[in-house]
C-alpha cells in the first residue's frame, strides 16, 4: 500500500504486472500452437481467449508469491540488525504505534512456511505445476526410492515407531503431490478443451472461398493454405487440425462439386 500511494511505486508495480502479462501472452501463444499446430498469429481471437484463460491464475499466484517474498525479507532484515548490533544499533525500526515488534516478526516467519505450502498446493490447482503432468519425470517415484533406500541402510537403525512415522509422512506427502499433479492435469485438460471449442465455434469459418469437406471448418492462413478443423471422438480435445492447400477457382484451380 505504501508503494502504491507513491508515483514511483505505481510505476514499479505496473512494470512487474507488465512482465507477468508478457509471460502469460507467450504461454497463451504456446497453448494455441500446441493445439492447432500453427502459429498463434493466424488465430488472433483464439490467442486473446487463451490469454484470458491464463492471466487470472498468473496474476493471482504471482501476487501471492510476491507477498510471501515480502515476508521472507524479514529474515534479511533481522540479519542486517544483527550485523549492526556491534555498532550500538539494537532496536527495531518501525512506526511508534507498532507494538510487540519482535514477537510479531517471529510469528510472521513461522507462518511463512505454511503460507508457502498452501501456495504450492494452489499452484498445482491452477495448473502452474505442469511439470508434474510428465510421466517421464514423476517425482513421486524418486521419493519412494529414497525412502526405501534409507530404510534398508544398515547405518540408520530405525525403530518400529520411527519407521511408522516415516511411512505416514511419506504417505501424506505422496497424497499431497498426487492430488496437486491430478488437479494440474485436469485444469490443463479443461483449458485445452475450452480453447479448442472456442477455435471451432468462433474463430473458424463454416463457409470459405477455399473448398473443404462438408462438416469441417477452416481458417485461412494465407492465400494458399488453410487450417482445416474436423470434429472427432478419437482425440481428447474433440477436434483434428490439418493444414491443407487452398483449392479455389480464384488461383486457377478448379473445384469439383
Amino acid at each position: 500500500m505504501t508503494l502504491w500511494n507513491s508515483l514511483p511505486g505505481k510505476a514499479v508495480i505496473l512494470f512487474v504486472y507488465a512482465i507477468i502479462a508478457n509471460f502469460a501472452l507467450a504461454s497463451a501463444s504456446g497453448l494455441v500452437n500446441s493445439i492447432t499446430g500453427v502459429s498463434a498469429n493466424a488465430l488472433p481471437y483464439s490467442h486473446n481467449f487463451a490469454l484470458i484463460l491464463m492471466v487470472p491464475s498468473w496474476f493471482f499466484v504471482t501476487t501471492m508469491l510476491g507477498l510471501v517474498g515480502g515476508m521472507l525479507l524479514i529474515i534479511f532484515y533481522l540479519f542486517f540488525l544483527l550485523l549492526l548490533k556491534p555498532f550500538g544499533v539494537a532496536r527495531f525500526w518501525h512506526p511508534k504505534h507498532y507494538r510487540f515488534a519482535t514477537s510479531t516478526t517471529l510469528a510472521r516467519l513461522a507462518w511463512t512456511l505454511g503460507v508457502a505450502l498452501q501456495l504450492g498446493v494452489l499452484a498445482g490447482q491452477v495448473g502452474l505445476l505442469s511439470e508434474f503432468s510428465s510421466e517421464s519425470a514423476n517425482p513421486l517415484i524418486s521419493i519412494e526410492n529414497v525412502t526405501e533406500s534409507e530404510l534398508e541402510n544398515g547405518d540408520a537403525q530405525l525403530t518400529k515407531e520411527q519407521a511408522e512415522d516415516i511411512s505416514e509422512l511419506e504417505k501424506d506427502l505422496t497424497t499431497l503431490l498426487t492430488n496437486a499433479k491430478q488437479k494440474s492435469v485436469d485444469y490443463k485438460k479443461s483449458q485445452r478443451r475450452a480453447l479448442a471449442y472456442f477455435i471451432y465455434e468462433f474463430e473458424a469459418d463454416s463457409l470459405s472461398r477455399c473448398a473443404h469437406p462438408e462438416g469441417t471448418r477452416v481458417i485461412e492462413l494465407n492465400d494458399y493454405e488453410i487450417l482445416q478443423i474436423e470434429k472427432t471422438d478419437e482425440v481428447e480435445e474433440g477436434f483434428v487440425y490439418t493444414v491443407e492447400p487452398c483449392r479455389s477457382a480464384a488461383i486457377g484451380i478448379s473445384v469439383s462439386p
